[in-house]
């Protein structure tokens, strides 16, 4: 069984100190993120003002064609980081089966949140109020496709992988999960029970990203659960309200079903179901051999 993983690792093993010191992962996590963060800093400041400034009727293509360039140029930014550091070539953002690893991630998380939609409405506890316009769909699926991107970019590709490579998969787990929960304290309506069912939940991101070792896969199932959940189904995401969704429900029921004023990421039952989703994918995950020992416990270090 090929070992996935071990094309996600440097290749670049240099004998000199200073050398060593910048294949150490930590290290690397920092270089790469500064080699995606000045496009970030130049996009928000500059690009993003000018966009919010326009509101002509090409208003909602200039914003989307902004989404798709800005990724474009994310991912080659990315590249050439693993390229000139890593020595490698960017296995985890292949554009082989991309679409379709994209697509099953993008159905897993329909079902679940549908799933949770079909449940609250069978039981009284979801209504719809009104819908918005059709085109409010098309403008959502582009903006938290774009936001999720950015979560798996430097939670997945950057922070979980780069500290998998050190601590191995179980310990760089814990730490990615709660750094992604410390990550939305922030957010409005959070409260303990919210940060311990993002960790629990991100068992299922962990191990989507596990299982392929690319980007598409948790890029789906992360970017469609904030779709349906925010964008279409008009529910909290992650404790943040709803602005600007197609449907506008009224949602009224038991926290432990609807999650409350979080949303579902709080309900018990979407809780377990997720957690049974990653625990599924996490045996497939394991039977594939993608499970990474730390460093101090691999015969060979592949950063020595």
């Amino acid at each position: 069984m090929v070992n996935l993983y071990s094309q996600l690792f440097t290749q670049s093993h240099p004998k000199s100190i200073p050398g060593r010191i910048i294949q150490f992962p930590i290290t690397r996590m920092i270089i790469a993120v500064l080699f995606v963060l000045p496009y970030l800093l130049f996009h928000n400041n500059v690009i993003a003002g000018s966009l919010a400034a326009y509101s002509g009727p090409l208003r909602s293509l200039f914003l989307n064609t902004d989404i798709v360039l800005s990724l474009a140029i994310l991912l080659l930014v990315y590249s050439l980081y693993v390229k000139w550091i890593e020595k490698r070539k960017a296995f985890e953002i292949s554009p082989k089966g991309s679409l379709m690893e994209f697509g099953i991630g993008f159905l897993i998380s329909f079902a679940l949140v549908g799933f949770m939609v079909l449940l609250m409405a069978l039981l009284g506890y979801y209504r719809i109020s009104q819908l918005g316009p059709a085109k409010i769909i098309v403008d959502v699926f582009f903006s938290f496709g774009m936001g999720a991107f950015i979560q798996v970019l430097f939670f997945r590709l950057i922070l979980f992988r780069l500290s998998e490579e050190l601590l191995g998969s179980w310990l760089a787990f814990l730490v990615t999960a709660l750094i992604f929960a410390l990550f939305h304290l922030g957010n409005e309506n959070v409260t303990l029970w919210t940060t311990i069912s993002m960790i629990i939940t991100d068992i299922l991101f962990f191990a989507a990203f596990m299982y392929t070792r690319r980007l598409w896969l948790v890029w789906g199932l992360h970017m469609s659960h904030n779709f349906f959940q925010d964008g279409i189904f008009g529910m909290p995401n992650s404790g943040i309200a709803s602005l600007n969704s197609w449907i506008q429900p009224e949602i009224a029921g038991p926290r432990w079903v609807t999650g409350g004023s979080f949303g579902i990421e709080a309900s018990l039952i979407f809780v377990f179901l997720s957690f049974v989703v990653g625990l599924i994918l996490l045996k497939m995950v394991t039977a594939k051999n993608q499970i990474v020992l730390p460093v101090w416990k691999r015969v060979k270090s592949p950063i020595n």
